[in-house]
Order: structure tokens, then C-alpha cells, then sequence
């Protein structure tokens, strides 16, 4: 799983900047918000523009270099309140005994010009410019890589790492990862192989699992609906040219059934998002969330945050959100919460636990009192 980010010269932030997945010495919410020693979920706050959803970029970023086809790093990349011209990036893994540490540094007009591969601590890729020498391959020479592109995806498309379990399984973890936006994107999925559309796009998620898996989380927490699914028989056109939406209905009890279409922007960005939810539960990986608290009842989000910490396994949950219903220590850690702020430099990052907090202690309280910054400081005048 993920238990370090560190970054420089990125979007808002300027400075080198650590998102760190290792709890600290809180002991609550051990059994639950912890697996394997690493934290299983991190929560961005802070006020609109501070940089929140840059520190979540941060994570997903890996994974559109490694699996989108048209994914590029372009100027815009590189941060306004800095004149260099290098951006770095170091990801640290662990998966049991296993270590991975893998680093890049891009350079503006040149590319990539430096990519480094650590397995338990010995270097297994190395990459200067336009060559790489490699102990993961047959030929451990190379030249002339593209400039724009990783050379490990390059290698990975090429072997998929045969032989090489520990990397195996690290990239297994990157491929189940999703991230997702309600508002901007709806769904931004990171995989290269469709078949897993299955998975995670609610249409084919039904047609392939039915609606059970998602009836019977509705059961277990007392909603108070449940869905049918009408799926078109092959070779009917009549049936095949009733939308999707007008197939999937919303049944509450002595009510007529709801097409899915007519329901409110809540549900449908629920149920939108439950397979991918779900999957990463089941199957592990990075679930990132922008937006989290867009048309989600404060419940709800809670259920499912302390849902995710509950069951899911070798799974990590990043979300950025305005709720601060989420901040209590029922739920979500010290060490699991980070203030984003914005200052003449660009974005930094607080984190809660750097404050001594305890358990006993209101932690939603203290933020919205400024205790942890991340407040925007806006003023209404006319009061």
C-alpha cells in the first residue's frame, strides 16, 4: 500500500511537500483506520482554492502516467510561485516484507531526465535522460526512451513483470485504483484494461453482478429503497432502445418505482459510485475522491467513510472534502487529516496530529476555531 508522497514544484505547491500514510502514536482507531502499519485512508481540508484537490493530483498522478494513453506533463504542471524548472516526484510502497521506492524529476523542454526504481532497497531501474540501465529486463541497456513518457510503463506493457511478484503486485494495486470527481468528471477511471468496466461503470456493473451487491449494502444499513434493473434481451431492438437510465428504477415501499433519470442528484452520484466503491473494497487499491462532500448527506458520508475502514483490505481511501462532520475522532484519526493552506509560496500542508490532539478532544471544534488553519478568511461587511 501507499505510505509516502513527496513532491516539489507542483500545481499550487512550490515547496517539497509529504503526504505520509505511517500512523503516528495514536492508539484508537487502530483495529479499523490501520492495516499492514499504514494508514488506510488521508482527508484534505481547507478553503476553496488553497490547493486541496493539487494534494490529491498528487496521488493520481502516478497513476495517469502509468496508465492513461494521453496522459502528459505540460507547463501548466509546474507551479506558479516557483522559477525552477525541475518538478520531482518519490512514491514509497510497502506490501509486507517488500519495499518499492520509485522517484521521477521532469525538466521543462526536456522530459523526463531522471527515473529511479528501488526493491528493498537495491536499485533495480535507473534512468538519465534519454538511457536507462535495468535489472528487471533481459537487455539491462537502453537508449533512446521517449522523453515524455515513464520508461516503467514502457517496461511493464512490455513483460508485466515476469518473475518480479513484489512488482506484480504493486502494480495489481495501481490498476485497481479509481478516482473520481461528481462534479468535474463523474468518473475518471486509471485502468488500461476494459474489461474492468465491468467493475466500475454502473451500466455494465449491472449487467454482469445484477443488483445485488448493491441491494444488499442498501439492506444492511437501512436504506430505505432498493433497485431494479430491466436488462434489454439480446435481440430485442424494441428493448435495446430504452435507455439505461429509463431501465434502472429506484422502489421505495407503497410507492411507484422512480426511473433512475428522475431521481435526485444524491442518488444518482450514489449509486454512480458504488461499484467503484465496492470493487476497490473487495479488490484493494487507491479509491481518490475530489469532491466528497458534493450531494451526500453528512450520514451518508460518514457510513461510508467508516465502511471503507471497516472492510476494506489492502485498500487505501484519499478524499477532499468541505464536510467537517467527517472530523471526529470516532472516525478518522489525527494522522489521517491534513489542512491545506495557501500562502505566498503557494500551498502547504498541515497535519492535524502535529498538534498534540486527543481523543477526548472535539476535533471538528478545533478546526472550524482555527486551530489547525485551513479556514478561509472571508468577511461579510455588511454585518
Amino acid at each position: 500500500m501507499l505510505e509516502k508522497v513527496r513532491f516539489k514544484n507542483f500545481k499550487s505547491f512550490a515547496e517539497e511537500t509529504l503526504i505520509d500514510f505511517a500512523p503516528g502514536r495514536i492508539t484508537y482507531l487502530s483495529d479499523t483506520n490501520i492495516e499492514d502499519g499504514l494508514l488506510k485512508g488521508i482527508g484534505f481540508y481547507g478553503s476553496n482554492a488553497s490547493g486541496k484537490t493539487n494534494a490529491l493530483f498528487s496521488i493520481t498522478l502516478l497513476l495517469d502516467l502509468l496508465f492513461k494513453d494521453l496522459a502528459v506533463l505540460g507547463p501548466d504542471t509546474f507551479s506558479l510561485f516557483s522559477a525552477e524548472k525541475k518538478m520531482a516526484f518519490e512514491y514509497s510502497f510497502r506490501f509486507g516484507e517488500d519495499r518499492i521506492v520509485y522517484s521521477f524529476e521532469f525538466t521543462k523542454g526536456r522530459g523526463f531526465t531522471e527515473e529511479t526504481l528501488f526493491l528493498n532497497g537495491k536499485i533495480v531501474l535507473e534512468r538519465t535522460l534519454t538511457s536507462a540501465k535495468s535489472r528487471i529486463t533481459e537487455n539491462p541497456d537502453f537508449d533512446s526512451i521517449e522523453p515524455m513518457s515513464l520508461f516503467l510503463r514502457s517496461i511493464y506493457f512490455n513483460t508485466r513483470f515476469a518473475g518480479q511478484k513484489a512488482l506484480a503486485e504493486w502494480f495489481t494495486y495501481l490498476q485497481n485504483s479509481i478516482f473520481f470527481n461528481p462534479i468535474r468528471t463523474y468518473f475518471s477511471l486509471v485502468y488500461f484494461d476494459k474489461k474492468k468496466d465491468q467493475e466500475v461503470f454502473l451500466e455494465p456493473y449491472l449487467a454482469k453482478h445484477g443488483t445485488e451487491p448493491i441491494n444488499a449494502f442498501f439492506k444492511e444499513h437501512g436504506f430505505p429503497f432498493t433497485i431494479s434493473y430491466d436488462r434489454p434481451k439480446a435481440g430485442d431492438p424494441l428493448a435495446m432502445a430504452v435507455p439505461f437510465q429509463a431501465r434502472l428504477l429506484a422502489r421505495r415501499e407503497n410507492m411507484a418505482p422512480v426511473p433512475f433519470y428522475m431521481e435526485s442528484m444524491g442518488l444518482q452520484m450514489l449509486l454512480g459510485f458504488l461499484p467503484a466503491y465496492l470493487s476497490v473494497i473487495e479488490k484493494g487499491g487507491i479509491l481518490a475522491i475530489d469532491e466528497f462532500s458534493s450531494g451526500l448527506h453528512n450520514d451518508l458520508e460518514e457510513l461510508l467513510v467508516s465502511y471503507f475502514f471497516r472492510h476494506a483490505k489492502k485498500a487505501q481511501l484519499v478524499f477532499v472534502s468541505h464536510s467537517t462532520n467527517l472530523l471526529k475522532t470516532s472516525l478518522l484519526r489525527p494522522d489521517q487529516v491534513y489542512s491545506v493552506e495557501f500562502g505566498d509560496r503557494g500551498s502547504y500542508l498541515n497535519k492535524f496530529s502535529q498538534y498534540g490532539l486527543r481523543e477526548s478532544q472535539n476535533m471538528e471544534k478545533m478546526y472550524l476555531s482555527g486551530a489547525f488553519g485551513g479556514l478561509p478568511c472571508y468577511e461579510d461587511k455588511q454585518r
